[in-house]
């Protein structure tokens, strides 16, 4: 099962019982919980580029 990432703790979060989640610009955040969730809705651009970050990284070419 894969995992998605909170982005703002990094946390690990089960996205098929998750109970913290936005869609934000067409795709969900997952978040480990409401605290995370608040940072995000605060600055939700500065995490998405975080994660758009990461996600490059983690890319295999």
């Amino acid at each position: 099962m894969q995992m998605a990432l909170d982005p703002v703790c990094g946390t690990a979060v089960n996205p098929h019982n998750a109970f913290w989640m936005i869609w934000y610009k067409g795709k969900p955040y997952y978040f480990c919980g409401e605290e995370c969730q608040m940072v995000f809705d605060r600055h939700p651009e500065k995490y998405r580029e975080k994660a758009l970050e990461q996600r490059d990284k983690e890319r295999i070419f």
